[in-house]
């Protein structure tokens, strides 16, 4: 029979494993510029972060809500590019400068801090192992690269790419098997875009069909065409 912390640990991976899904979802909608792939990244939060903090450390809740604002900051940038039919932005490209590199690191320091939460304050974080820090600032970049992708800034799909493959490497050193399952999770992810993507092409048309005659059809053919000949020849004489 199961115990109540087992079963409280595979709720909280199913949450993460169903908001990390959201979170790609998000990404390939925005990848195409759709409105909804805000929407998803705010239920991706509050699926993953917000509710587990809420069913089982509220003071979860310190890192949850700054992930939560960073998708609305998301929907609300966005709406700022003009509208192209019903979800699709005009998107800008924006360079990126010093101050939003500077930016970019501040933000990660101060959700990989809210992260720690009360063990930054007790210094419960130095017994943290390097897989543990490589998690939490790879999570942190995962949802601060959303902040450059809403400002129009492309290199923020290289900072989420480079954090997922950091996250799905610590899962590889930590349990193989674990991250094994995350690479068949991306195998079947792809394939199941692939399969999206391709719903609009041509159909292919269709070959001639030949018959093939068999020797029976073949001599008549030959008897055929021989007196067509003869009565070709008659009336020419």
């Amino acid at each position: 029979m199961a115990t109540a912390d087992s079963s409280s640990s595979f709720v909280q991976i199913l949450l993460s494993a169903a908001s990390m899904l959201l979170v790609f979802v998000s990404a390939a909608l925005l990848a195409h510029r759709n409105d909804l792939g805000w929407w998803t990244l705010i239920l991706g939060v509050f699926v993953g972060p917000v509710i587990t903090s809420m069913q089982f450390d509220l003071l979860g809740l310190i890192y949850a809500v700054p992930l939560l604002l960073i998708a609305i900051f998301g929907l609300w940038r966005f709406s700022r590019f003009e509208l192209k039919g019903k979800f699709t932005r005009v998107v800008t490209s924006t360079a990126v400068t010093p101050w939003s590199a500077l930016g970019l690191f501040v933000g990660l320091v101060l959700l990989v801090a809210l992260r720690f939460g009360p063990f930054l304050f007790n210094g419960g974080f130095m017994s943290a192992t390097p897989e543990i820090w490589v998690l939490y600032f790879a999570d942190a970049a995962i949802f601060a690269s959303f902040v450059m992708v809403a400002r129009g800034v492309r290199a923020g799909w290289l900072v989420l790419a480079v954090a997922a493959v950091a996250d799905l490497v610590v899962y590889f050193l930590i349990s193989p098997m674990l991250g094994m399952m995350g690479l068949f999770v991306f195998i079947a992810l792809a394939a199941a875009y692939g399969y999206f993507l391709w719903r609009g092409l041509p159909a292919q048309a269709a070959e001639p069909v030949q018959v093939e005659l068999d020797e029976e059809e073949l001599a008549l053919q030959k008897a055929k065409q021989a007196t067509m000949d003869k009565l070709n020849a008659k009336t020419e004489k």
